[in-house]
């Protein structure tokens, strides 16, 4: 069986143009939460960015953007298409080995990172969001919900309750909807949430 939790599974995936979670663009949830936040200078960190859609739409309402994804190919396309003014902003690294500042960003957004590494890797997850984030700073983004063997997926999907285990030490949760445009892969099972750090210790 191929083993998700190397970059060559998911090159293979890149150059094959097998990505059924890839979205082509920027969906509504977001497009909304960027119309709703504070503009210009905040740092948002995008793990796991893909084709890195995102990037360019929180660089332009002044957003100081990283993004990380530890897959050649998926870097090399996300710099295709946030272009060559932002593809200094895109590393090849490892969410949970790069060198991050702690406590250095205000927003981390979450789109189909979670459900692609192993379930074991989630409390280490957690965690890591929590180093990264100033007190006060939003955790946002797309949580797909579906309890599934580790086996099956990528995608692995959150039990319901699984989310509150994960973080509720660290954040509060203040915003929870039903996403309308999801992807035929998650379609029924993904939320748009947001979550305040909280000020406690990790």
């Amino acid at each position: 069986m191929p083993d998700s939790s190397t970059p060559a599974f998911w090159d293979q995936r890149y150059r094959e143009s097998e990505t059924p979670w890839d979205f082509g663009g920027v969906p509504a949830d977001l497009k909304d939460f960027l119309k709703r936040k504070i503009k210009g200078g905040n740092r948002v960190l995008i793990p796991g960015c893909g084709a890195g859609y995102e990037i360019r739409a929180f660089a332009t309402v002044g957003y100081d953007v990283t993004a990380i994804d530890f897959s050649a190919a998926a870097v090399e396309e996300a710099r295709r298409n946030a272009g060559a003014e932002l593809a200094n902003r895109i590393q090849q690294a490892d969410f949970f080995t790069a060198t991050l500042e702690p406590a250095s960003f205000d927003v981390l957004y979450e789109r189909t990172f979670l459900c692609a590494i192993d379930p074991a890797l989630r409390p280490a997850y957690a965690k890591r969001v929590a180093s990264l984030l100033k007190p006060g700073g939003l955790f946002v983004g797309y949580f797909f919900y579906k309890n599934t063997k580790p086996e099956d997926g990528p995608p692995h999907g959150l039990a319901w309750g699984e989310a509150d285990e994960l973080f509720a030490h660290h954040f509060l949760l203040t915003r929870d909807v039903a996403v309308a445009d999801s992807l035929p892969i998650f379609a029924g099972r993904e939320r748009w949430q947001e979550q305040r750090r909280t000020s406690g210790a990790v």
